[in-house]
């Protein structure tokens, strides 16, 4: 598998770095041998046409004494052809080219300098050109055709032919060098993109392997992050999973254990009773009462399994709602009705803090009085005996934020953060309190989701347990 997936990134690699590379070197390569040529080419024009001034300089000169020797102008010529590695040929209008000797016929150059650039130069332009001369030369040339005047007249054509191998031979060294360079770089690359997917490879072997252990339970693995770039951010959301799932599956097995404790109770209650009537154990004087223990717990199971299935239901995103606007202070004082006897029980101070404007609230009824009977039936379930519990309503930030608070001291900020968990039962609480079944508060958090809203715990020694949740007006 390792090696499958080596090969697959080494190969994808290589091709990107490589296309990267090629095309790379293709533009610098052209665009480096353009500038060269162009660059010597410019020069070399420079050097031709500034030799041209110098024997236009030179005829000029020669015009003014009234002595024109030929025979001087061509040796000149010569040693021009020396020193510049060029051929110069002077024409004047009626033909005449003298190069190192004298040529009558001017029509043996048609086929390589045609009429109307000599012409063009005659008219006092300067020409520039590159090409071949055939039956002249046996390479490129550089043609520089420059007009000799006297008295803003021209004269003389005067054409310098010089080849130019060295300029193409520059471009082809500096092809070479690039060429050499394309290779290097090419061989660096190879050997950095094998460390660099072996690194790559060692990574996702390490989170194939992490990914195998938690698809078989094991969330105790955990990867080095060693590397701050997008695979370090993987790994690190690989170890932030699987800590997140260690904590879900310690959830999942204190669910597991906390709904078979709530089921077992019940169910042992029921069965050690009603063999206890089958068998005679019992009298019949005494059935009614352990019969209505039986119904009691019975009912027990049932609210426990409506509360299991009514929870999946919201978790799904089943719950349907039916808002409507509702009074929120009366919700509230009927619901606290329904503990009357527990409050007795308890002698429970009940303090009352309502607003008085902006008491419509907008939620489906039924559900809100759900929520709110199971935190009341928690603040009355863990507040301490004769402590307070406190039920405010209040505007606040365009919303109505409902509080019920109960004494209790102070839950540690562990528990806390998962205290609408399913099945979250405090400590101090089992086995003291029989009531609920432990969903109450998870059911909550999903009727006041449900509804788009917020819902918060705080906890301190002074003021206890509030939970506040908050509706629309």
């Amino acid at each position: 598998m390792e090696g499958k997936i080596l090969k697959s990134l080494f190969s994808k690699l290589l091709v990107i770095y490589i296309s990267i590379i090629l095309v790379g070197f293709i533009l610098i390569a052209f665009g480096m041998s353009e500038t060269v040529e162009n660059y010597f080419i410019e020069k070399k024009e420079e050097t031709l046409i500034k030799q041209a001034k110098k024997i236009e300089r030179e005829y000029k000169k020669a015009y003014k004494t009234g002595v024109i020797d030929t025979d001087r102008i061509n040796f000149e010529m010569e040693a021009l052809n020396r020193y510049l590695n060029a051929k110069i040929w002077l024409i004047n209008r009626d033909g005449e080219i003298y190069v190192n000797s004298r040529i009558e016929d001017i029509s043996i150059l048609d086929e390589n300098l045609k009429y109307r650039e000599i012409n063009k130069v005659f008219n006092g332009e300067i020409l520039k050109r590159q090409g071949y001369f055939n039956k002249f030369f046996d390479e490129p040339v550089l043609t520089i055709g420059y007009p000799i005047k006297l008295n803003n007249e021209v004269v003389f054509a005067l054409f310098m032919h010089s080849s130019i191998p060295e300029i193409n031979q520059t471009v082809s060294d500096i092809l070479m060098i690039i060429i050499i360079a394309l290779l290097i770089s090419t061989l660096i690359a190879v050997i950095l993109v094998f460390l660099m997917s072996k690194n790559i490879t060692n990574q996702i072997k390490d989170l194939n392997e992490g990914v195998k252990l938690i698809s078989q339970g094991n969330f105790e693995k955990r990867l080095k992050v060693n590397r701050k770039d997008e695979l370090g951010e993987l790994a690190k959301g690989f170890n932030d999973m699987a800590k997140d799932l260690n904590k879900l599956e310690e959830l999942r097995r204190k669910f597991i254990s906390n709904l078979s404790h709530d089921l077992r109770s019940p169910l042992t209650s029921i069965n050690g009773y009603v063999n206890a009537i089958l068998d005679g154990t019992i009298d019949d004087d005494k059935q009614d009462k352990y019969l209505i223990i039986v119904r009691d717990e019975s009912k027990r199971l049932t609210n426990l399994t409506n509360d299991i299935l009514d929870l999946s239901k919201m978790q799904s995103g089943e719950l349907d709602l039916k808002k409507e606007r509702f009074n929120i202070n009366e919700v509230l004082i009927n619901e606290l009705d329904k503990f009357e006897d527990r409050i007795y029980d308890k002698d429970i101070n009940i303090i009352v803090n309502f607003m008085k404007e902006k008491t419509k609230a907008l939620g489906d009824i039924n559900h809100i009085k759900r929520a709110i009977y199971n935190l009341l039936d928690n603040a009355i379930k863990f507040v301490d005996c004769k402590g307070d519990i406190e039920i405010k309503t209040e505007y606040k930030n365009k919303k109505i934020n409902v509080s019920i608070r109960n004494t209790f001291g102070e839950i540690p900020k562990k528990e806390l953060k998962h205290i609408f968990n399913r099945f979250n039962k405090l400590d101090v609480s089992r086995g003291k309190d029989k009531h609920g079944s432990g969903l109450g508060l998870a059911i909550v958090k999903e009727i006041i989701k449900a509804h788009d809203e917020d819902i918060k715990v705080t906890s301190n020694k002074n003021l206890g347990v509030i939970f506040t949740f908050t509706l629309e007006t």
